[in-house]
């Protein structure tokens, strides 16, 4: 699992680097002030999956509620934008990064943008 690094975004733009995504997934450092930029060179649509760490939190006056894992599909020769990400919902508590993995990583590519 190769750990990507955040690009910052400021007001003049930004060209975002693309990584390749690692065949065991990736992880980054979650702020909860990041995007996911998400590209699929391939003829398929791509599932990325977000790990949800925090899967049956207590919400007062709601009792226990469910939060899966989030998946993101990114269309066949496009792109997809997600985030940002609340970090109580998917940072590991360990590293306080957030972890997501591909259906297919040889023609997908990822940039983790810092939106703050």
């Amino acid at each position: 699992m190769a750990q990507i690094s955040a690009q910052k975004l400021v007001e003049t733009g930004a060209a975002p680097v693309m990584t390749n995504a690692s065949t065991g997934g990736d992880s980054f450092t979650n702020t909860g002030s990041e995007a996911l930029l998400l590209k699929n060179s391939s003829g398929s649509a791509v599932t990325v999956t977000l790990k949800s760490r925090n899967t049956a939190p207590v919400i007062d006056g709601y009792g226990t509620v469910s939060k899966p894992d989030t998946a993101i599909t990114v269309p066949a020769n496009g792109i997809a934008i997600a985030g940002p990400f609340p970090q109580r919902a998917y940072n590991d508590p360990a590293t306080s990064r957030l972890s997501l993995t591909y259906t297919s990583s040889g023609a997908t590519s990822v940039a983790v943008i810092a939106l703050k």
